[in-house]
């Protein structure tokens, strides 16, 4: 069996060396494509984790009529959070309010503690949406519970814009596997040229009762070692390009709502990635082209 593999690897490194020109172009293609997918692999995750930020600060403002009973407002809170969506619903008085109001302005807000005997603030349900919900539907069915005043949660902009992150993410993952076909391919054609190049050895391997698994080995090991040639390159950029974009962005895009994911551990798990894609290509593309072949020459 170790005669097998070794006589495996033997052949591929020979055949990578006696055709280097085509393993060559070949591998740069691969890269090009791989270096694409990274790209998109680091979009669709820093785009996922966006969403998901975004998503967990959107809260709905939810405002209680000025004649509500203080006794009817655990009824209320009850109504809201058996809706369809809701994951949490936090009451806050109009104290409380006036509290977040002046914490938001620091020491300048302080100025507002005149209105703590006669607040004119009103008294608010925080609710927090489940992910996967329409924040316009869930907020147009709170706004029928009784006693409601008004709904509140930044209007269809940022529905909008929570929308156009999902297309995103989608988009990306659509070019990424087109890609991949595209890589497979690109590695389908030069094991294929490879195969056509060598089918005197192959013939007299098979005269010699050489067996199908046998001679498809070393193919298959080519088309690996293909794969891994073309990824090293976009591991490499991945690692020190996204740190370079991280650093000179401050981690952020744009403002401290959208973060970018950190360098370490995510640039290890998409250098992983890219190295899987590179190797599952390679593999993928080199076995379907050989066993094509040797079924259509036995």
């Amino acid at each position: 069996m170790f005669r097998k593999i070794g006589h495996a690897f033997k052949e591929a490194f020979w055949g990578l060396t006696h055709h280097l020109a085509m393993v060559t172009s070949t591998a740069n293609a691969i890269t090009i494509t791989l270096v694409l997918v990274s790209v998109l692999t680091v979009l669709i995750a820093n785009v996922n984790q966006i969403t998901y930020d975004v998503e967990d600060d959107i809260q709905l403002y939810v405002k209680i009529e000025k004649d509500v009973d203080d006794k009817d407002i655990a009824t209320m809170q009850s109504k809201i959070s058996r809706i369809a969506g809701v994951e949490n619903v936090e009451y806050s008085d109009a104290d409380a309010e006036l509290d977040r109001f002046i914490a938001a302005y620091g020491e300048a807000g302080e100025i507002y503690e005149i209105y703590r005997d006669d607040n004119p603030l009103s008294r608010v349900f925080i609710v927090k949406i489940a992910g996967g919900y329409s924040l316009a539907e869930v907020s147009q069915q709170i706004s029928t519970v009784d006693g409601i005043d008004s709904v509140d949660f930044g209007g269809a902009t940022v529905e909008d814009f929570v929308k156009l992150l999902n297309g995103t993410r989608k988009v990306g993952l659509i070019f990424a596997g087109a890609l991949t076909l595209l890589a497979v391919f690109l590695i389908y054609n030069t094991i294929k040229i490879t195969i056509n190049s060598r089918k005197e050895e192959i013939g007299i391997m098979r005269l010699v009762g050489a067996t199908n698994s046998y001679i498809r080995a070393p193919l298959v090991l080519e088309g690996v070692f293909i794969g891994i040639l073309g990824a090293i390159i976009p591991i490499v950029l991945t690692i020190f390009g996204y740190q370079y974009i991280y650093t000179s962005m401050d981690g952020q895009l744009v403002s401290g709502i959208l973060k970018l994911l950190p360098v370490f551990p995510f640039t290890v798990y998409v250098s992983c990635f890219v190295l899987a894609m590179g190797i599952i290509v390679g593999l993928v593309g080199s076995f379907l082209s050989a066993t094509r072949y040797l079924r259509w020459k036995r």
